[in-house]
């Protein structure tokens, strides 16, 4: 479907918001002005965006070279410490690509944002409690599905026919893979809450997911929902995760976070990652994908000129994880290790950096970042008035626990 310009989507007072950023002036985001409620308002915002905007700039960073084996990208990219633009050699395609990028420029965001923005929709007019069947019925009523990627997007076609019941059509989704960097507007929404953010995590995404994916992205926004409280730091994010994750998405989670604290430079974890901690594409279905059946089983990758990559969940967040451990806190040491390791390098990202950005806010990212990805996306969104406006739900729905 061709976009022909700016979404509009967003609640109408979006565009009217007092001292909402405007081109070139990110110090100039106004981050009060919004209805009482008994939390630190300004910090919360910054935190919101932080995470928000995290996950846009993993994106665009990690789209170029998604796919990828980690030496293809060195060979092609070098040691890249900005965003870089769409397009072969040093990306495997071309934009327009559907699931993918529809531009070259730098800082264009991919598939998993425009998804997670037409989620952020549905947090922005519905009511609790959030369901699988309401979130549905939202998308098929309001989405134009632009950006959409064919296997999430069936799914809904088949639930507008009758074949299958959102709440239960993960089950039937040949799929299981991809979609991981989706869910941020649930953490945003139950900021501190961390139970319920993996309570409404799991009962939305059913609509794709079950069995093992569904018990890690559960626990992959339970971190995220966990980084906003006060006292939190990444070890604390990496105790929330496995604290809410079933028995094998522990082992995967422990064994990726264990290789992080042991390797002592990118090209070590790199090599251990690949050797230790990666898996086939054919284990995000059938019985390793249950909660019972065996731990998706190591296959070790070699190099690739072409696409080198797995859809797993079983590989995907317990690297994000990883990296979010070895960068320990330095945002380029995150984000670019996260992006150059490559594999299904946007999506892994993603996620890395909304749990950096909700620790620490938007601050966190360098300006320059942040303006090339808001700038380049403008012709849909301005992805920080939307992050504030999403911010300013959170905090008048109170379901925060910061």
């Amino acid at each position: 479907m061709e976009n022909t310009g700016r979404r509009s989507f967003i609640k109408t007072g979006i565009v009217s918001l007092s001292g909402v950023m405007i081109p070139g002036a990110l110090a100039k985001l106004n981050l009060a002005g919004c209805a009482p409620v008994n939390v630190n308002r300004e910090k919360f915002i910054d935190k919101a965006l932080g995470c928000f905007m995290g996950a846009a700039i993993g994106d665009s960073m990690g789209g170029p070279v998604e796919c990828q084996h980690y030496e293809r990208i060195r060979k092609y990219a070098g040691d890249f410490t900005d965003l870089l633009p769409f397009g072969k050699p040093v990306s495997v395609w071309d934009p327009p690509s559907e699931g993918w990028a529809q531009r070259s420029d730098p800082g264009t965001i991919t598939d998993d944002t425009y998804i997670r923005m037409d989620l952020l929709e549905f947090f922005l007019h519905a009511e609790a409690p959030y369901t699988a069947e309401k979130l549905a019925a939202y998308l098929l009523e309001n989405s134009d599905f632009f950006g959409w990627w064919d296997p999430p997007l069936n799914q809904m076609k088949r639930i507008q026919k009758g074949e299958l019941l959102a709440e239960d059509a993960g089950r039937y989704m040949e799929i299981q893979g991809g979609g991981g960097g989706w869910w941020q507007p649930v953490s945003i929404m139950h900021a501190g809450n961390v139970e319920e953010a993996s309570r409404v995590a799991a009962n939305l995404c059913s609509i794709w997911k079950t069995g093992l994916a569904r018990d890690i992205l559960s626990s992959v926004v339970a971190g995220q929902s966990a980084a906003f409280r006060e006292d939190a730091n990444i070890d604390s994010i990496v105790e929330t995760v496995l604290a809410d994750s079933g028995e094998k998405a522990k082992k995967l989670f422990e064994r990726a976070v264990h290789i992080a604290r042991e390797s002592g430079s990118a090209d070590e974890l790199y090599e251990n990652l690949y050797r230790h901690a990666s898996v086939s594409n054919s284990t995000h279905t059938g019985e390793f994908n249950s909660l019972e059946g065996p731990v998706p089983p190591v296959e070790e990758v070699q190099y690739s000129e072409g696409m080198c990559s797995s859809i797993a969940f079983a590989e995907q967040q317990p690297w994000a994880l990883a990296y979010l451990v070895y960068g320990d806190g330095d945002p380029e040491k995150t984000l670019l290790t996260a992006v150059k390791g490559g594999r299904d390098a946007d999506s892994i990202a993603t996620n890395t950096a909304s749990w950096l950005g909700a620790l620490h806010g938007l601050e966190i990212w360098p300006e320059k970042w942040t303006e090339t990805v808001r700038k380049a996306n403008l012709i849909d969104f301005d992805l920080l008035e939307v992050g504030q406006e999403l911010a300013e739900t959170a905090l008048e729905r109170g379901y925060l626990d910061i």
